[in-house]
C-alpha cells in the first residue's frame, strides 16, 4: 500500500488498492486500521528491500574510462508541522517560524548511479545535519572502482582528505574563491595543474574525522561552458595523459542526473504530499518513495533491452509515466497466483509506447530565482 505513494486521502487510497481484491462481505479496508497497522512497520524493510533489489539488478555497461560514476547530493523536504513529535528534538528538531505559519524541514541526501538512475543509498535527516556529514556515512556504499562526483556546496579540506584517507576516486567542483590557490589558477589560464594542500590544526572537521594534518595533492581543471563561464573542478585522478582535462566537463555534467532524481521524487510522486504525520510514517514514505523509483526505473531499463541498439542509444525512458503504471499494477502483483510474467510483459509494453527521444543538446528555461515553493494543505487528508 505504501509503495503506490498515498498522494490523496487515505480512505480514497485503500478504496482504490483493495478493488483489485476480493474481500469478505460486510469487510472494509478502513482508513484507521492503516494507522494502526503502520505503526508496527519498519521503516527499514524498504531499505532491505533495495538493498536486495540492488543486488539483483543487472549492472550497465556504461562507464566513464572504467570507473562507475556516482553522483551524491542533498535536498530539503516539506514536512507536516501538525504532529508534536515531528519537531521534536529527536527527530526533526530544525522548524521555522514564517508568516504562513510553522512548518518543518527535512534534508535528504542520496548516493546515486548516474549510468542506471537508481538509488543505491538515500537518508533523511533534520535540515539542520550537514550535507557533508550525510555523504560521510554514505562512504560505505562505495565500491573500490567508483568515482564520487560533487557539486560546489561540498568541497572542504578536511573531506578531501577523508576521501584520500579511504582511497575514494573524486571529482569535485570548487567555488572560484575557494582558496587563493584556486584564485591563482583561475588567474593564470592553465586548463590543469596539480597543487598541494598543507592542513592547518585550525581547519574545521579534521580533528571531529580524527584525520592527520598530512598534505595531500588535487588536480584542478578548468572548463569553460558555452557562455563563456569558468568552473573550476577538483579530482583526486592526477593522471594527465590517462585523464585528459578535456574530459572532465562531460564527466561533471553527468553529475545532473541527480537532481533529475530528486525532481522525480518530489515533483511527480509527490513525495512531500506526506499521507502521515509521525516521524514514523514520514520515514515509511521517503523509503518507499525511493524503492518506487528504483523499481520504476530498472523496469524502463529492462524494457528498453528490447530495442535494436541504434534505437536504444536515441530513446529514453519517461520515468514519470513509468512509475505511475507501476503504482497501477502494484494492486495486482501483490494478488496470490497472479500472472506476474504477463503482468511485467504489460509494464514493459506500456513503457515502450511512452518513450521520448534524447535531444542532449536542447538548453531549457531558467527557473525564476523568486518562485514560491508549494506547499500542501493537510485538511483533504
Amino acid at each position: 500500500m505504501l509503495l503506490t505513494t498515498l498522494q490523496r486521502s487515505l480512505q480514497a487510497e485503500l478504496d482504490q488498492f483493495f478493488s483489485h481484491w476480493p474481500l469478505p462481505d460486510g469487510r472494509l479496508a478502513h482508513d484507521d486500521a492503516f494507522r494502526m497497522a503502520r505503526k508496527k512497520l519498519k521503516p527499514s524493510v524498504f531499505v532491505d528491500l533495495n538493498q536486495r533489489l540492488l543486488a539483483q539488478a543487472p549492472s550497465v555497461a556504461s562507464r566513464w574510462y572504467g570507473w562507475r560514476v556516482l553522483a551524491a547530493d542533498s535536498t530539503t523536504l516539506y514536512l507536516p508541522a501538525t504532529h508534536p513529535d515531528t519537531i521534536a528534538a529527536a527527530h526533526f528538531n530544525h522548524y521555522h517560524d514564517a508568516a504562513g505559519g510553522i512548518y518543518s524541514l527535512a534534508r535528504a541526501a542520496a548516493l546515486l548511479d548516474v549510468a542506471s538512475g537508481v538509488f543505491l543509498r538515500a537518508d533523511l535527516a533534520s535540515d539542520s545535519q550537514g550535507e557533508r556529514a550525510m555523504l560521510v556515512a554514505q562512504l560505505s556504499a562505495m565500491q573500490p572502482d567508483d568515482l564520487l562526483v560533487l557539486d560546489r556546496g561540498y568541497p572542504a579540506h578536511w573531506l578531501f582528505a577523508l576521501l584520500w584517507q579511504q582511497r575514494r576516486a573524486f571529482c569535485v567542483r570548487l567555488p572560484l574563491t575557494y582558496s587563493p590557490q584556486v584564485a591563482a589558477f583561475v588567474r593564470s589560464g592553465q586548463d590543469s595543474a596539480i597543487i598541494s594542500c598543507q592542513p592547518q590544526a585550525h581547519h574545521a572537521g579534521f580533528a571531529e574525522h580524527e584525520l592527520p594534518l598530512t598534505p595531500f595533492r588535487l588536480r584542478l581543471i578548468r572548463v569553460v561552458l558555452p557562455s563563456g563561464q569558468i568552473e573550476v573542478l577538483a579530482t583526486s585522478l592526477l593522471d594527465e595523459g590517462q585523464y585528459p582535462a578535456a574530459v572532465f566537463g562531460q564527466l561533471y555534467q553527468q553529475r545532473w542526473r541527480i537532481e533529475e532524481a530528486f525532481r522525480h521524487i518530489k515533483c511527480r510522486l509527490k513525495l512531500e504530499r506526506f499521507g502521515g504525520e509521525t516521524p514514523l510514517a514520514i520515514r515509511q514514505e521517503f523509503h518507499a518513495t525511493i524503492l518506487l523509483h528504483n523499481l520504476a526505473t530498472l523496469a524502463g531499463l529492462e524494457a528498453l533491452q528490447s530495442l535494436p541498439e541504434a534505437e536504444r542509444r536515441e530513446q529514453h525512458v519517461n520515468l514519470t509515466h513509468a512509475s505511475q503504471f507501476l503504482r497501477l499494477l502494484m494492486p495486482q502483483l501483490l494478488q496470490p497466483g497472479c500472472d506476474i510474467e504477463a503482468l511485467c510483459l504489460g509494464l514493459f509494453e506500456g513503457i515502450l509506447r511512452q518513450l521520448t527521444r534524447k535531444r542532449p543538446d536542447r538548453i531549457g528555461p531558467l527557473r525564476k530565482p523568486n518562485r514560491a515553493k508549494p506547499r500542501y494543505h493537510r485538511a483533504y487528508k
